[in-house]
């Protein structure tokens, strides 16, 4: 049962390859294929979560979501202030 998980393991991080690259073709988008590929990934990481308890799988699960939500959040940042945006800030109106 432990092989097959790893090969599922496996298949997802090439499955978030594969993904990220055709996102990347077709969108031309940078950000949804970072997407893409750390979703899959993440989700690799919780299969090897079902394996037998190594804290090697857990810290490694845990950093996969860490930079998921990392590179997530910088990169919305990113797209706000390109956008135009003021990033949350409310400023007040200039003029009379």
């Amino acid at each position: 049962m432990t092989t097959l998980l790893g090969y599922a393991s496996l298949a997802c991080v090439a499955a978030g390859l594969v993904s990220a690259a055709v996102v990347l073709l077709v969108s031309r988008s940078g950000r949804l294929a970072l997407q893409a590929a750390l979703d899959l990934w993440v989700a690799a990481g919780l299969l090897r979560l079902t394996m037998p308890p190594e804290w090697e799988h857990l810290l490694g699960a845990a950093a996969i979501i860490a930079i998921r939500q990392l590179a997530g959040a910088a990169l919305a940042h990113r797209a706000d202030r390109e956008a135009g945006g003021t990033g949350g800030v409310v400023r007040p109106p200039l003029g009379p």
